[in-house]
Protein backbone atom coordinates (compact mmCIF):
# COMPACT_ATOMS: atom_id res chain seq x y z
CA UNK A 1 0.00 0.00 0.00
CA UNK A 2 2.96 2.27 0.63
CA UNK A 3 3.21 3.51 -3.08
CA UNK A 4 -0.74 3.83 -3.75
CA UNK A 5 -0.39 5.85 -0.33
CA UNK A 6 2.33 8.46 -1.81
CA UNK A 7 0.10 8.85 -4.67
CA UNK A 8 -2.90 9.75 -2.79
CA UNK A 9 -1.61 12.23 0.16
CA UNK A 10 -0.43 13.93 -2.83
CA UNK A 11 -3.56 14.44 -4.03
CA UNK A 12 -5.47 17.19 -1.93
CA UNK A 13 -8.71 17.95 -3.49
CA UNK A 14 -9.49 14.21 -4.26
CA UNK A 15 -8.72 13.54 -1.01
CA UNK A 16 -10.88 15.96 0.53
CA UNK A 17 -13.44 15.54 -2.14
CA UNK A 18 -14.11 12.10 -2.00
CA UNK A 19 -14.41 12.02 2.16
CA UNK A 20 -16.72 14.25 1.77
CA UNK A 21 -19.10 12.26 -1.12
CA UNK A 22 -18.47 9.49 1.09
CA UNK A 23 -19.65 10.94 4.62
CA UNK A 24 -22.69 11.75 2.73
CA UNK A 25 -23.38 8.15 1.99
CA UNK A 26 -23.60 7.29 5.81
CA UNK A 27 -26.05 5.98 7.75
CA UNK A 28 -26.11 7.34 11.40
CA UNK A 29 -24.61 4.80 13.34
CA UNK A 30 -23.36 5.28 16.95
CA UNK A 31 -19.31 4.27 16.90
CA UNK A 32 -18.04 4.31 20.18
CA UNK A 33 -14.54 5.89 21.73
CA UNK A 34 -12.69 2.46 20.95
CA UNK A 35 -13.81 1.55 17.18
CA UNK A 36 -10.81 0.41 15.18
CA UNK A 37 -9.59 3.06 12.71
CA UNK A 38 -8.90 1.80 9.04
CA UNK A 39 -5.63 2.70 8.13
CA UNK A 40 -6.98 4.18 4.51
CA UNK A 41 -9.91 6.20 6.57
CA UNK A 42 -6.85 7.33 8.68
CA UNK A 43 -4.69 8.16 5.36
CA UNK A 44 -7.94 10.19 3.93
CA UNK A 45 -8.55 12.20 7.40
CA UNK A 46 -12.00 10.18 7.45
CA UNK A 47 -12.09 9.20 11.20
CA UNK A 48 -15.25 9.26 13.06
CA UNK A 49 -16.58 7.35 10.57
CA UNK A 50 -19.12 4.35 11.50
CA UNK A 51 -18.20 0.86 12.05
CA UNK A 52 -18.89 -1.83 9.23
CA UNK A 53 -21.42 -4.16 10.11
CA UNK A 54 -21.64 -6.90 7.00
CA UNK A 55 -24.18 -10.14 7.09
CA UNK A 56 -22.74 -12.99 8.80
CA UNK A 57 -22.35 -15.47 5.82
CA UNK A 58 -23.29 -13.45 3.18
CA UNK A 59 -21.59 -14.95 -0.36
CA UNK A 60 -21.13 -12.26 -3.44
CA UNK A 61 -20.04 -12.38 -6.72
CA UNK A 62 -18.91 -8.77 -7.51
CA UNK A 63 -19.20 -7.95 -11.53
CA UNK A 64 -17.57 -3.54 -10.73
CA UNK A 65 -14.08 -3.75 -9.50
CA UNK A 66 -10.81 -3.18 -11.74
CA UNK A 67 -7.38 -4.81 -11.80
CA UNK A 68 -4.49 -2.75 -13.32
CA UNK A 69 -1.05 -5.00 -13.77
CA UNK A 70 1.89 -3.35 -13.37
CA UNK A 71 2.68 -2.97 -16.93
CA UNK A 72 -0.58 -0.99 -17.48
CA UNK A 73 0.13 1.23 -14.48
CA UNK A 74 3.72 1.90 -15.50
CA UNK A 75 2.02 3.34 -18.60
CA UNK A 76 -0.18 5.30 -17.09
CA UNK A 77 1.87 6.54 -14.72
CA UNK A 78 4.76 7.89 -17.14
CA UNK A 79 2.06 9.54 -19.11
CA UNK A 80 0.82 11.39 -16.41
CA UNK A 81 -2.68 9.54 -16.98
CA UNK A 82 -5.41 9.54 -14.51
CA UNK A 83 -8.74 7.92 -13.82
CA UNK A 84 -11.39 11.13 -14.72
CA UNK A 85 -9.38 13.06 -11.99
CA UNK A 86 -9.02 9.90 -9.75
CA UNK A 87 -5.44 9.23 -9.11
CA UNK A 88 -4.35 5.56 -10.48
CA UNK A 89 -3.82 3.34 -7.45
CA UNK A 90 -1.61 0.44 -7.25
CA UNK A 91 -3.27 -3.19 -7.55
CA UNK A 92 -2.53 -6.10 -6.54
CA UNK A 93 -4.34 -10.03 -6.40
CA UNK A 94 -3.29 -10.15 -2.88
CA UNK A 95 -4.91 -7.00 -1.87
CA UNK A 96 -7.62 -7.48 -4.00
CA UNK A 97 -8.04 -11.00 -2.46
CA UNK A 98 -7.76 -9.57 1.00
CA UNK A 99 -10.74 -7.11 0.40
CA UNK A 100 -12.74 -9.75 -0.80
CA UNK A 101 -12.35 -12.16 2.06
CA UNK A 102 -13.08 -9.20 3.91
CA UNK A 103 -16.65 -8.55 2.23
CA UNK A 104 -17.47 -12.86 1.59
CA UNK A 105 -16.80 -11.76 -2.08
CA UNK A 106 -16.35 -15.39 -4.02
CA UNK A 107 -15.55 -14.25 -7.41
CA UNK A 108 -14.81 -10.84 -8.50
CA UNK A 109 -15.09 -10.14 -12.60
CA UNK A 110 -12.29 -7.45 -13.14
CA UNK A 111 -12.39 -4.70 -15.62
CA UNK A 112 -9.87 -2.10 -17.05
CA UNK A 113 -11.39 2.01 -16.04
CA UNK A 114 -10.93 4.78 -17.95
CA UNK A 115 -8.73 5.36 -20.17
CA UNK A 116 -8.83 2.34 -21.37
CA UNK A 117 -6.09 1.39 -24.57
CA UNK A 118 -5.97 4.81 -26.55
CA UNK A 119 -3.77 7.01 -24.66
CA UNK A 120 -1.96 9.65 -25.81
CA UNK A 121 1.23 8.90 -28.07
CA UNK A 122 -0.36 5.25 -29.29
CA UNK A 123 -1.45 4.53 -32.16
CA UNK A 124 -4.68 1.64 -33.18
CA UNK A 125 -1.89 -1.06 -33.51
CA UNK A 126 -0.48 -0.49 -29.98
CA UNK A 127 -4.05 0.40 -28.58
CA UNK A 128 -4.84 -2.76 -29.88
CA UNK A 129 -1.50 -4.85 -28.80
CA UNK A 130 -2.54 -3.37 -25.23
CA UNK A 131 -6.06 -4.85 -25.57
CA UNK A 132 -4.86 -7.84 -25.88
CA UNK A 133 -2.28 -7.71 -23.51
CA UNK A 134 -4.52 -6.80 -20.97
CA UNK A 135 -7.01 -9.30 -21.79
CA UNK A 136 -4.11 -12.44 -21.30
CA UNK A 137 -3.26 -10.97 -18.01
CA UNK A 138 -7.27 -11.52 -16.96
CA UNK A 139 -7.25 -14.52 -18.32
CA UNK A 140 -3.75 -15.69 -16.51
CA UNK A 141 -4.82 -14.77 -13.10
CA UNK A 142 -8.35 -16.49 -13.93
CA UNK A 143 -6.36 -19.64 -14.24
CA UNK A 144 -4.07 -18.82 -11.21
CA UNK A 145 -6.43 -17.88 -8.45
CA UNK A 146 -9.31 -20.35 -9.32
CA UNK A 147 -12.49 -19.33 -8.20
CA UNK A 148 -11.34 -15.47 -7.64
CA UNK A 149 -11.27 -14.00 -10.37
CA UNK A 150 -12.60 -13.70 -13.71
CA UNK A 151 -12.70 -10.46 -16.33
CA UNK A 152 -14.39 -8.09 -18.38
CA UNK A 153 -12.48 -7.93 -21.70
CA UNK A 154 -11.14 -4.84 -22.94
CA UNK A 155 -11.80 -3.64 -26.32
CA UNK A 156 -10.25 -0.73 -28.59
CA UNK A 157 -13.47 1.21 -29.52
CA UNK A 158 -13.85 3.39 -31.32
CA UNK A 159 -11.76 1.34 -33.32
CA UNK A 160 -14.82 -0.88 -34.38
CA UNK A 161 -12.67 -3.56 -36.18
CA UNK A 162 -10.46 -4.19 -33.82
CA UNK A 163 -12.79 -4.41 -31.03
CA UNK A 164 -14.80 -7.02 -33.08
CA UNK A 165 -11.45 -8.89 -33.56
CA UNK A 166 -10.81 -9.03 -30.10
CA UNK A 167 -14.17 -9.66 -28.66
CA UNK A 168 -14.06 -13.10 -30.78
CA UNK A 169 -10.71 -13.78 -29.31
CA UNK A 170 -11.28 -12.74 -25.50
CA UNK A 171 -15.40 -14.58 -25.89
CA UNK A 172 -14.14 -17.53 -28.03
CA UNK A 173 -10.86 -18.55 -26.89
CA UNK A 174 -9.98 -16.91 -23.55
CA UNK A 175 -13.73 -16.79 -21.80
CA UNK A 176 -14.09 -13.55 -21.00
CA UNK A 177 -16.99 -13.33 -18.61
CA UNK A 178 -18.34 -10.48 -21.12
CA UNK A 179 -16.89 -7.34 -22.27
CA UNK A 180 -16.07 -3.44 -20.86
CA UNK A 181 -17.15 -0.63 -23.04
CA UNK A 182 -16.88 3.16 -21.50
CA UNK A 183 -20.05 5.28 -21.92
CA UNK A 184 -18.29 7.04 -24.77
CA UNK A 185 -15.64 6.51 -26.82
CA UNK A 186 -13.44 9.72 -27.69
CA UNK A 187 -16.81 11.48 -28.01
CA UNK A 188 -19.32 8.89 -29.58
CA UNK A 189 -21.64 7.55 -27.26
CA UNK A 190 -22.72 3.78 -27.67
CA UNK A 191 -25.88 3.75 -29.38
CA UNK A 192 -23.63 5.36 -31.87
CA UNK A 193 -24.56 3.13 -35.57
CA UNK A 194 -20.65 3.33 -36.17
CA UNK A 195 -20.13 0.27 -33.63
CA UNK A 196 -23.40 -1.97 -35.23
CA UNK A 197 -20.72 -4.21 -36.31
CA UNK A 198 -19.57 -5.38 -32.41
CA UNK A 199 -23.03 -5.33 -31.27
CA UNK A 200 -23.97 -7.84 -33.99
CA UNK A 201 -20.68 -9.35 -33.04
CA UNK A 202 -22.12 -9.68 -28.85
CA UNK A 203 -25.43 -10.56 -29.70
CA UNK A 204 -24.47 -13.60 -31.74
CA UNK A 205 -22.89 -14.63 -28.61
CA UNK A 206 -25.28 -13.42 -25.81
CA UNK A 207 -22.81 -11.36 -24.71
CA UNK A 208 -22.61 -9.08 -20.94
CA UNK A 209 -21.82 -5.66 -21.70
CA UNK A 210 -20.65 -4.29 -18.53
CA UNK A 211 -21.03 0.01 -19.23
CA UNK A 212 -18.08 2.05 -17.72
CA UNK A 213 -18.35 5.81 -17.51
CA UNK A 214 -15.68 7.42 -19.20
CA UNK A 215 -14.18 11.32 -19.28
CA UNK A 216 -17.54 13.04 -21.06
CA UNK A 217 -16.58 14.58 -24.01
CA UNK A 218 -16.92 18.15 -22.96
CA UNK A 219 -14.10 20.82 -23.04
CA UNK A 220 -11.69 19.64 -19.49
CA UNK A 221 -12.62 19.95 -16.17
CA UNK A 222 -9.73 21.52 -13.94
CA UNK A 223 -9.28 19.27 -10.50
CA UNK A 224 -6.83 21.25 -9.12
CA UNK A 225 -7.30 22.96 -4.92
CA UNK A 226 -6.55 26.24 -7.04
CA UNK A 227 -9.41 25.95 -9.75
CA UNK A 228 -11.98 24.56 -6.82
CA UNK A 229 -14.04 22.78 -9.07
CA UNK A 230 -15.10 19.13 -8.53
CA UNK A 231 -13.21 16.29 -10.35
CA UNK A 232 -14.96 14.25 -13.14
CA UNK A 233 -15.07 11.17 -11.10
CA UNK A 234 -16.93 12.33 -8.85
CA UNK A 235 -20.40 13.44 -10.85
CA UNK A 236 -19.36 13.71 -14.36
CA UNK A 237 -19.16 10.11 -14.69
CA UNK A 238 -22.79 9.41 -13.34
CA UNK A 239 -24.17 11.72 -16.17
CA UNK A 240 -21.85 9.60 -18.61
CA UNK A 241 -23.58 6.42 -17.54
CA UNK A 242 -26.90 8.06 -17.90
CA UNK A 243 -26.47 9.14 -21.30
CA UNK A 244 -25.18 6.12 -22.87
CA UNK A 245 -28.19 4.33 -21.72
CA UNK A 246 -30.64 6.96 -23.27
CA UNK A 247 -28.75 6.93 -26.69
CA UNK A 248 -28.68 2.71 -26.63
CA UNK A 249 -32.68 3.26 -26.11
CA UNK A 250 -33.23 6.37 -28.56
CA UNK A 251 -30.76 4.28 -31.18
CA UNK A 252 -33.02 1.48 -30.60
CA UNK A 253 -29.86 -0.87 -30.17
CA UNK A 254 -31.72 -2.41 -27.07
CA UNK A 255 -34.15 -3.38 -29.34
CA UNK A 256 -32.31 -4.22 -32.04
CA UNK A 257 -29.62 -6.29 -30.33
CA UNK A 258 -32.02 -8.40 -27.57
CA UNK A 259 -29.75 -10.82 -26.83
CA UNK A 260 -27.28 -8.51 -25.20
CA UNK A 261 -27.25 -8.02 -21.57
CA UNK A 262 -26.09 -4.13 -20.32
CA UNK A 263 -24.51 -3.28 -16.42
CA UNK A 264 -24.80 0.21 -16.00
CA UNK A 265 -22.15 1.19 -13.44
CA UNK A 266 -23.19 2.75 -10.34
CA UNK A 267 -26.30 2.07 -10.00
CA UNK A 268 -27.17 3.50 -13.65
CA UNK A 269 -25.91 6.84 -12.91
CA UNK A 270 -28.97 9.21 -12.35
CA UNK A 271 -30.99 7.36 -14.90
CA UNK A 272 -33.54 5.61 -11.60
CA UNK A 273 -33.82 9.19 -10.40
CA UNK A 274 -34.54 10.79 -13.37
CA UNK A 275 -35.95 7.64 -15.67
CA UNK A 276 -39.69 9.09 -15.79
CA UNK A 277 -38.21 12.32 -17.27
CA UNK A 278 -36.29 10.61 -19.75
CA UNK A 279 -38.53 7.73 -20.90
CA UNK A 280 -41.23 10.56 -21.34
CA UNK A 281 -38.64 12.76 -23.95
CA UNK A 282 -37.27 9.55 -25.18
CA UNK A 283 -41.12 8.76 -26.20
CA UNK A 284 -41.62 12.12 -27.73
CA UNK A 285 -38.32 11.81 -30.10
CA UNK A 286 -38.91 8.41 -31.12
CA UNK A 287 -42.56 8.79 -31.33
CA UNK A 288 -42.68 5.30 -29.66
CA UNK A 289 -45.55 4.58 -26.88
CA UNK A 290 -44.45 5.95 -23.23
CA UNK A 291 -44.69 2.64 -22.23
CA UNK A 292 -42.50 0.26 -24.34
CA UNK A 293 -39.88 3.15 -23.96
CA UNK A 294 -39.95 2.74 -20.27
CA UNK A 295 -39.80 -1.11 -20.78
CA UNK A 296 -36.33 -1.03 -22.63
CA UNK A 297 -35.03 1.70 -19.95
CA UNK A 298 -35.83 -1.07 -17.62
CA UNK A 299 -33.84 -3.69 -19.64
CA UNK A 300 -30.46 -2.87 -18.00
CA UNK A 301 -29.35 -4.16 -15.36
CA UNK A 302 -27.37 -2.42 -12.67
CA UNK A 303 -24.58 -2.62 -10.19
CA UNK A 304 -24.28 -1.08 -6.41
CA UNK A 305 -20.64 0.12 -6.56
CA UNK A 306 -20.58 3.36 -4.11
CA UNK A 307 -24.79 3.17 -4.62
CA UNK A 308 -26.03 1.66 -1.61
CA UNK A 309 -27.34 5.05 0.51
CA UNK A 310 -30.24 5.51 1.91
CA UNK A 311 -30.98 7.98 -1.25
CA UNK A 312 -29.83 5.55 -3.83
CA UNK A 313 -31.20 2.23 -3.23
CA UNK A 314 -34.87 2.98 -3.11
CA UNK A 315 -34.96 4.43 -6.12
CA UNK A 316 -32.82 1.65 -8.16
CA UNK A 317 -35.59 -0.55 -6.23
CA UNK A 318 -38.39 1.56 -7.34
CA UNK A 319 -36.74 1.73 -10.90
CA UNK A 320 -35.47 -2.01 -11.79
CA UNK A 321 -36.31 -5.58 -10.77
CA UNK A 322 -34.66 -6.95 -7.71
CA UNK A 323 -33.02 -9.63 -9.90
CA UNK A 324 -31.62 -6.98 -12.50
CA UNK A 325 -29.03 -5.48 -9.59
CA UNK A 326 -25.54 -7.02 -8.83
CA UNK A 327 -22.99 -6.05 -6.62
CA UNK A 328 -20.28 -3.87 -6.99
CA UNK A 329 -17.24 -2.56 -5.08
CA UNK A 330 -15.24 -0.67 -7.49
CA UNK A 331 -12.06 -1.78 -6.08
CA UNK A 332 -9.24 -0.14 -6.28
CA UNK A 333 -10.36 3.10 -6.87
CA UNK A 334 -13.00 3.42 -4.16
CA UNK A 335 -10.89 3.43 -0.71
CA UNK A 336 -11.43 0.32 1.42
CA UNK A 337 -13.47 2.36 4.05
CA UNK A 338 -15.89 3.18 1.41
CA UNK A 339 -16.43 0.06 0.21
CA UNK A 340 -16.92 -1.07 3.93
CA UNK A 341 -19.56 1.74 4.41
CA UNK A 342 -21.24 1.11 0.79
CA UNK A 343 -21.34 -2.73 1.85
CA UNK A 344 -22.69 -2.67 5.41
CA UNK A 345 -25.64 0.11 4.08
CA UNK A 346 -26.95 -2.81 1.88
CA UNK A 347 -26.38 -5.21 4.44
CA UNK A 348 -28.58 -3.20 6.72
CA UNK A 349 -30.98 -1.66 4.70
CA UNK A 350 -34.48 -2.63 6.23
CA UNK A 351 -36.33 -2.30 2.43
CA UNK A 352 -35.73 -5.42 1.46
CA UNK A 353 -35.68 -8.74 2.28
CA UNK A 354 -32.82 -11.24 3.14
CA UNK A 355 -33.84 -13.52 0.42
CA UNK A 356 -34.02 -10.43 -2.05
CA UNK A 357 -30.54 -9.54 -0.72
CA UNK A 358 -28.97 -12.64 -1.44
CA UNK A 359 -30.05 -12.13 -4.79
CA UNK A 360 -28.27 -8.68 -5.50
CA UNK A 361 -25.15 -10.15 -3.91
CA UNK A 362 -24.96 -13.39 -5.55
CA UNK A 363 -27.47 -14.78 -7.53
CA UNK A 364 -27.86 -12.29 -10.28
CA UNK A 365 -25.06 -12.32 -11.45
CA UNK A 366 -24.60 -15.85 -10.95
CA UNK A 367 -27.54 -16.66 -13.48
CA UNK A 368 -26.78 -13.45 -16.09
CA UNK A 369 -22.89 -15.16 -16.18
CA UNK A 370 -24.05 -18.86 -16.14
CA UNK A 371 -22.49 -19.94 -19.52
CA UNK A 372 -18.65 -18.26 -19.01
CA UNK A 373 -19.16 -19.37 -14.85
CA UNK A 374 -20.03 -23.09 -16.16
CA UNK A 375 -16.49 -22.95 -18.12
CA UNK A 376 -14.46 -21.44 -15.34
CA UNK A 377 -15.84 -23.57 -12.77
CA UNK A 378 -15.32 -26.76 -14.86
CA UNK A 379 -11.91 -25.36 -15.52
CA UNK A 380 -11.15 -24.46 -11.81
CA UNK A 381 -12.65 -27.88 -10.12
CA UNK A 382 -10.00 -29.90 -12.71
CA UNK A 383 -7.53 -27.93 -11.55
CA UNK A 384 -8.25 -28.42 -7.70
CA UNK A 385 -8.30 -32.10 -9.12
CA UNK A 386 -5.20 -32.14 -10.58
CA UNK A 387 -3.76 -30.51 -7.48
CA UNK A 388 -5.15 -32.83 -5.15
CA UNK A 389 -3.41 -36.06 -7.22
CA UNK A 390 0.21 -34.85 -7.62
CA UNK A 391 -0.18 -33.72 -3.61
CA UNK A 392 -0.88 -37.71 -3.11
CA UNK A 393 1.33 -38.75 -5.64
CA UNK A 394 3.77 -37.44 -3.13
CA UNK A 395 2.26 -38.09 0.26
CA UNK A 396 2.39 -41.87 -0.69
Amino acid sequence: MEEGTGIWLGAVLQRVVLVGTITCLLVPIAVSASTPVDKEQAIYGATGLPAFAFTAGTKRIDTHCHFIPPFYLDILRAKGLDSGGRAIPRWTSEDHIQIMDTLGVETSVVSISTPGVHLPGVDRDAARKLARELNEYGHKISVEYPGRFMFWATLTLPDVEGSVAEAIYALDTLKAAGVVLFANHEGEYLGSKKFDPLMAVLNERDAVVFIHPNKVPLAPVPDTVEDEVVPEFVMDFLLDTTRASANLVLKNVTGRYPNIKFILSHSGGFLPFAAYRIGGALSFLTREAAPKVMGSLQSFYVDTALSSSPAALPSTLAFVPNKQITFGSDFPFAPTFGIKIATSQLDGFTGLASDKKEWINYHNADALLKKPLAHWRSAWEAAASSANQHEELYTC
